[in-house]
């Protein structure tokens, strides 16, 4: 049903976290392939990943870049799941992206594309108010966190273009173009318990990123704030 394309980078005890939570979907048919694009690491990530039965390609670029990668060479899955490495998902996560499915299938529209409830493991007053701004953000913006991942019939992530930009925005833009109408928010979370250091933000770090995003924040369309944040296709 689902291939799942995580894109590393030194992100080895990551990448052993996140797979663990697809243990059992992967048992019971679920996810029918995972796909990991490396982007050079140096650690043992490629060999986590070779161990546990993945599909291990190298790919240069950032996160969306190795992203486009793989889902060009994942084969066996309808659905293409893009997921961060040290992303936990919630145990019954396969079950409420079932019956999502059947839901929308019922009332006869077969695009499909689904993120995950954004959580947290910070629960002190810091974290809960960093957790509280980055929601706001998000919904202001019309864009998803990396986080939560994107569910998204192969069907539909090929009538859309797919990654059609090349830059940090990739993400943004894929969103974007599914829209708020036909973006399911599930009921299962994804939490972030370890970083790998590949941009934990919707637009990256720096003056560029932080511009973009209040750029974003007004709506403004992503090629235009690609342009003024000096950011290329």
């Amino acid at each position: 049903m689902i291939s799942v394309v995580l894109p590393t980078d030194n992100s080895e005890e990551a990448l052993v976290r996140t797979l663990s939570t697809l243990v059992t979907s992967a048992a019971d048919g679920t996810v029918r392939e995972v796909v990991v694009v490396d982007g050079g690491s140096k650690d043992q990530t490629r060999l986590v990943a070779e161990g546990t039965g993945c599909d291990v390609i190298s790919g240069a670029g950032d996160a969306w870049a190795r992203c486009a990668i793989g889902a060009a060479a994942a084969q066996r899955g309808e659905f293409l799941m893009f997921l961060r490495p040290g992303v936990l998902l919630d145990p019954g996560w396969a079950s409420d992206f079932q019956a999502a499915v059947e839901r929308r299938l019922r009332h006869g529209d077969s695009r499909i594309a689904a993120v995950f409830r954004l959580a947290s493991d910070d629960d002190t007053l810091g974290g809960s108010l960093r957790h509280y701004l980055r929601r706001l953000f998000n919904r202001c913006a019309g864009v998803t966190h990396p986080d939560q991942g994107l569910i998204i019939s192969r069907g539909y992530f090929r009538e859309l273009g797919g990654f059609s930009r090349r830059d940090g925005l990739a993400g943004v833009d894929l969103v974007r173009r599914v829209g708020r109408r036909h973006l399911i928010r599930l009921r299962a979370s994804a939490v972030r318990v370890i970083a790998d250091g590949q941009g934990d933000t919707v637009t990256g770090g720096g003056v560029a990123g932080t511009l973009a995003a209040l750029l974003l924040a007004v709506r403004l369309p992503v090629g235009i704030v690609a342009g003024l944040t000096g950011r290329r296709i």
